[in-house]
């Protein structure tokens, strides 16, 4: 806050050289040193330019553009005999301040440097800024303070803390730079810093940058396109939540990639999230690849341990996501210890309300099949038994709004003992080292929960909810059957969601691989609600079925059932085609099996003719036909 206020003092200093417009042209001002002077006089505009040494600094630039009216663009032309300490880069010096924008339109273009002096720098940008004034490490190279103005193809900034600060204003955009933090931070008290664009849906608008940070007082900013280690959304108590802020989207153009940030604490302890969501209200997160390589197929280096962290925030989406690559061992003190988690969310200092975790893919590559070392998928933890998490959806029930979680060496999800409420609906989750949804005990995970009496244990994480047990499966091709009973609490509504998987964990209890369906029962007074549900989804013979079920009034989702092994089912009379009903598709059979039966157990090697004796005389003949028509009909 004291640099920060330094700064601002600086600036109103600079008001001092302000001086009548002359023109509302749009003009060109062209940089051709990177030493930090400033000798031009009269008005200090545009027309004034360049002072007694015959050349144009930044400072001065930016001077001149702030005192003239109209848009204008800082172009750069510095030439190579200038360069200092990178032979291939002109370091822009800055020892007396921020470079200071307070004029709408203005367009500080970097890339002009190639055009107008050539190409020096092959592998990246041509022009950066080293800061030379001292304390000035923790403060911006450049401070943005008007509205629609762009900073393009700004490449490495030295010893300042961020490289762009937008503190005031909307519309401007950050686009095409290789450099350190670009921070939109609105002033105390407001109004806020809205409508800013970070990156872009083109390639020559794509950032590459540390970090991104969208702090107090800053609502309906948008990061797009982009590479960058970090990105933090985050207010405080003390002031209004950043709002409205949105971190990617639904296209593949508007996709950022976020990985690479980390860092080891104390004795070793790993720590650090790709994306930190903070006191924040009202966050987007959305069709980003977090925590992998920029073709979504491997792990990026990193030491930090979330992809997606959100704490103490208020309605926050983390939507169409692949996330993975989260997982580091400590060292030192911390020596053998495992760390990661695609999903964090919690409470600290405050409650986190309403967090929404939809159609995200976790654990696997961006081709749905290679796994991505990734130590657990969600975790839901708050700190105190005073700060909760509430209104947590993993999941939902419409298309795409389930997460496939896979290939996790750890939990799928993992809800921690004070924690209830997390609704758990929809997903596809398989393939993990331990359980697919762990509930723990205030003793921490300890493997499949036992149902009590009428549910009476609320000693652990979603109330310790009971999960069905199902006693039979069968499949014939068209639907699945399922049976067997929900002993819960008594005279309540719950959500029994069933799904198929290929194996089941080593406890004998499941996880969720293909989501079958739900059903809503109620429970009698003794707390047991028969199942026996006839699901119109085709499953395999030999594989597995398990169920969870949800507490309607509480949101609480059990842990996953024990396993039951999928069998053979009947099909019904007049099933020609074995897809579990009678329709006109069973025609075409029904007309074979009368012509010729041994064709007929060609083309439908795993039907039962039999299902044509429609009349049960023994035989499949032309007393046959009107039944059949019957079935057809009813």
């Amino acid at each position: 806050m004291l640099s920060r206020l330094s700064h601002a003092c600086a600036a109103v200093r600079g008001l001092a050289f302000v001086g009548v417009a002359v023109s509302a042209t749009a003009q060109t001002v062209t940089v051709t040193t990177l030493h930090d002077v400033i000798d031009f006089g009269g008005a200090h505009q545009v027309a004034d330019l360049p002072g007694p040494d015959g050349r144009i600094s930044m400072q001065e630039a930016c001077m001149a553009v702030n005192n003239t009216a109209g848009s204008q663009t800082i172009e750069f032309a510095i030439p190579t005999s200038e360069f200092w300490l990178l032979n291939n880069m002109a370091l822009l010096e800055l020892d007396s301040g921020p470079f200071v924008l307070y004029d709408d339109a203005t367009t500080i273009d970097f890339t002009s440097q190639t055009r107008n002096i050539g190409d020096t720098n092959t592998n990246g940008q041509e022009v950066g800024v080293y800061g030379l004034q001292p304390n000035g490490w923790g403060s911006p190279a450049i401070i943005i303070d008007a509205n629609d103005c762009v900073i393009r193809g700004l490449g490495e900034v030295y010893q300042r803390g961020s490289a762009v600060a937008i503190w005031q204003g909307h519309g401007n955009r950050v686009v095409g730079c290789k450099t350190g933090t670009i921070e939109i931070d609105g002033s105390f008290g407001g109004p806020p810093t809205t409508g800013n664009i970070v990156g872009g849906t083109t390639p020559e608008d794509a950032n590459d940058l540390f970090s991104v940070e969208i702090l107090c007082w800053s609502d309906d900013n948008v990061v797009i396109g982009n590479h960058i280690q970090h990105v933090r959304v985050s207010g405080s108590q003390y002031c209004v939540y950043p709002a409205r802020n949105r971190i990617g989207g639904p296209t593949p153009e508007e996709r950022n990639v976020i990985a690479g940030y980390g860092y080891y604490g104390e004795e070793g302890f790993p720590t650090g999230s790709m994306v930190d969501v903070n006191w924040a209200q009202d966050t987007l997160i959305e069709g980003n690849y977090i925590g992998t390589t920029p073709d979504g197929m491997a792990r990026e280096p990193q030491i930090g341990t979330a992809g997606v962290s959100v704490v103490d925030s208020i309605n926050t989406h983390v939507r169409g996501n692949l996330i993975a690559g989260l997982r580091t061992a400590g060292y030192n003190h911390y020596a053998g210890q495992l760390f990661g988690q695609a999903i964090y969310i919690g409470a600290i200092n405050g409650d986190n309300q309403t967090v929404v975790v939809e159609g995200n893919l976790i654990g696997l590559a961006a081709d749905g099949v290679t796994p991505i070392e990734t130590l657990n998928g969600v975790v839901v933890a708050p700190m105190t038994s005073r700060q909760h998490v509430r209104d947590i959806h993993i999941g939902g029930e419409l298309p795409g709004q389930g997460n496939e979680i896979a290939t996790v060496e750890r939990h799928g999800v993992y809800i921690f003992s004070l924690e209830n409420g997390v609704t758990i609906s929809g997903n596809s989750i398989h393939g993990c080292g331990l359980l697919g949804i762990e509930l723990a005990l205030n003793t921490g995970a300890d493997g499949p929960t036992p149902n009590d009496p009428l549910d009476a244990d609320t000693a652990g994480a979603n109330r310790l909810q009971n999960f069905p047990v199902l006693t039979a499966a069968t499949t014939s091709r068209g639907s699945t059957t399922i049976v067997g009973n929900l002993p819960s609490a008594p005279n309540k509504i719950y959500r029994v969601e069933y799904f198929a998987s290929q194996t089941c964990d080593p406890t004998g209890f499941g996880e969720g691989q293909v989501f079958l369906g739900f059903e809503q029962l109620a429970t009698d007074a003794a707390g047991n609600a028969p199942i026996d549900v006839t699901l119109g989804v085709p499953t395999t013979v030999g594989w597995l079925v398990t169920a969870t079920a949800t507490d309607v009034s509480t949101g609480d989702t059990s842990e996953f059932s024990a396993c039951t092994t999928i069998a053979q089912g009947a099909n019904p009379l007049g099933d020609m085609n074995c897809d579990g009903s009678v329709n006109g598709f069973d025609v075409d059979g029904f007309v074979l099996a009368l012509s010729d039966p041994v064709e007929y157990d060609v083309q439908y090697p795993d039907c039962d003719i039999s299902h044509g004796d429609v009349d049960g005389d023994g035989s499949i003949n032309g007393f046959d036909v009107d039944g059949f028509v019957a079935l057809l009909g009813g």
